[in-house]
C-alpha cells in the first residue's frame, strides 16, 4: 500500500471542500435573490405595474445583484428585439 496521495485522491478532497460548499453558498444566495427579488417584481411587472403595488425591495439587494453579477450567476439584462 502507497503512502502517496494520487492527483485523483488530491482533486476529490479538492471538490468536497472547496467547491461543494461554494456551490451551497450560491444556490443560497440565488434563492433567497430570486424569492424575495426576482419574483415580486416579475408579479409586479406581469400585473401591469400599478403604482400602489410596487413592491419594496430589501435593503441589500444592490449588493446581492453585485455579487451575483460578479461570480456569474446573474445574467445582465437585455431587452428583447421586435420581430
Amino acid at each position: 500500500m502507497s503512502s502517496h496521495f494520487t492527483f485523483s485522491q488530491a482533486t476529490a478532497a479538492w471538490h468536497r471542500f472547496a467547491t461543494v460548499p461554494w456551490w451551497r453558498w450560491q444556490c443560497r444566495v440565488s434563492g433567497l435573490y430570486y424569492r424575495r427579488v426576482t419574483l415580486p417584481v416579475s408579479f409586479w411587472v406581469a400585473c401591469g405595474c400599478p403604482p400602489e403595488f410596487q413592491p419594496q425591495l430589501p435593503w441589500w439587494q444592490p449588493f446581492v445583484f453585485s455579487y451575483l453579477r460578479l461570480t456569474g450567476w446573474l445574467r445582465a439584462h437585455r431587452p428583447e428585439r421586435p420581430v
